[in-house]
């Protein structure tokens, strides 16, 4: 891991290490530590303006929510962590925060009631926005939406032991699948 790579993934680790905690094993963080890695090659980890570095920040809340969403498709676990909850530790700029949230053009900030339901809200729009990029990232890394999907399954311990399970034909798997291939939208 190169230098920057490592400093970068050093300065989100330990909010990443509250948000990707569904299983005791931790095969979630190590996954998490992999896929910053490859947004970090892309170009979607940057620190350059308050922009950039919040949409990174918010990338890894993205991730987190994309992961907590799929672990409820493939296993039924999914612990639906609050989105301020998985942002909380990590210095969001509003303004910037706004910019991204606003990109998608959804009239859902007409219903906030309160500051703390704006934030909410916009914290949402920003991470539904972003799915898309992730998703291109992760699927060119991995070598497709298959192999993102064996990947993302394999991070559960269980899962990493038996061989050619993700494919067995349950509800579940191919839930969890086409999760992954719809660009992970449900």
């Amino acid at each position: 891991m190169p230098n920057a790579l490592q400093s970068s993934w050093a300065e989100v680790a330990p909010t990443a290490t509250k948000m990707f905690n569904v299983w005791t094993d931790g095969g979630e963080l190590v996954w998490a530590k992999e896929a910053w890695g490859h947004l970090y090659v892309a170009g979607l980890a940057g620190q350059s303006s308050v922009l950039e570095s919040t949409a990174s920040r918010l990338r890894l809340v993205t991730l987190a929510r994309i992961y907590q969403e799929f672990s409820g498709h493939a296993w039924e676990e999914n612990p639906e962590t609050p989105v301020c909850e998985l942002a909380e530790d990590l210095a969001i700029d509003a303004v910037a925060l706004g910019i991204l949230a606003a990109t998608g053009g959804s009239g859902q900030f007409d219903e906030a009631l309160d500051d703390y339901e704006l934030r909410e809200t916009a914290l949402l729009e920003a991470t539904k926005n972003l799915r898309a990029e992730i998703f291109r990232c992760l699927k060119a890394a991995y070598g497709g939406e298959t192999a993102l999907y064996q990947r993302l399954w394999h991070t559960r311990s269980e899962g990493a032991n038996t061989d050619g399970a993700e494919f067995a034909v349950t509800g579940s798997n191919s839930t969890a699948l086409q999760f992954v291939t719809n660009g992970f939208q449900s």
